[in-house]
């Protein structure tokens, strides 16, 4: 992990980094998810929650008029349980298996390689950028994805807002520290007023940043 030793590093980039980093990151060599791993989710446990979400998808194909073809995306799809059950359920209603192309967002290139273990159908597909995605009307998954999404951390003293920022001039003594930010200026480039009646703040940069593609794309299907 390369880093600038001499500048305070903001959360949300230091989280990044944690999570990311192509040499050291929580995300990029190592299988977190099951009894081996660090935490469990749903689709993990149950085969239930995956065959509910296969159900609420066909209700909501059949509720945009049953298109031919559509696109049903998962954000970060883990080890791909999810995404097998789907299928799987999917299976016992042709018509909407057979219009469905599944496609998975996936940052991770150990978690894309786990996946395509998890799923032989021909069907997946993976895509780096979603902005790529074709034409057809697609149905965006999220299972504990925006959860996991690096953050920033302010905080409100008497004067004024202050940014978390983690000090790793010496790595084995990192610590918190903090530098005076203009709200007003982070909450105009938001469009909203995140400090009204807020002592802590913590927003997602790159939430906003998928969120807004996201709906750029329902906008112009």
């Amino acid at each position: 992990m390369k880093l600038d030793m001499t500048n305070n590093l903001p959360l949300d980039q230091f989280i990044n980094l944690a999570l990311y980093d192509k040499d050291k990151g929580f995300y990029m060599k190592k299988n977190p998810f099951g009894e081996d791993g660090d935490f469990i989710t749903a689709p993990n446990i149950t085969r239930l929650f995956s065959e509910i979400i296969a159900i609420w998808t066909i209700t909501f194909w059949k509720s945009i008029g049953s298109p031919k073809k559509f696109n049903l995306l998962e954000l970060g799809a883990g080890n791909g349980e999810m995404m097998k059950v789907i299928d799987e359920t999917l299976n016992n209603f042709p018509e909407c298996s057979d219009a469905c192309n599944f496609v998975i967002h996936e940052k991770s290139d150990f978690l894309v390689n786990a996946q395509k273990k998890n799923l032989s159908s021909k069907k997946f597909s993976w895509l780096k950028n979603i902005e790529k995605i074709n034409s057809n009307p697609t149905i965006f998954l999220a299972n504990e994805f925006f959860d996991a999404i690096p953050i920033k951390q302010f905080f409100k003293k008497k004067d004024g807002w202050f940014e978390r920022f983690v000090n790793l001039s010496d790595p084995k003594k990192a610590e918190f520290k903090e530098e005076k930010i203009d709200i007003e200026k982070i909450e105009k480039h938001l469009n909203f007023e995140i400090s009204k009646d807020q002592n802590v703040i913590e927003y997602s940069p790159d939430t906003f940043k998928y969120l807004k593609t996201i709906s750029d794309l329902i906008q112009k299907k």
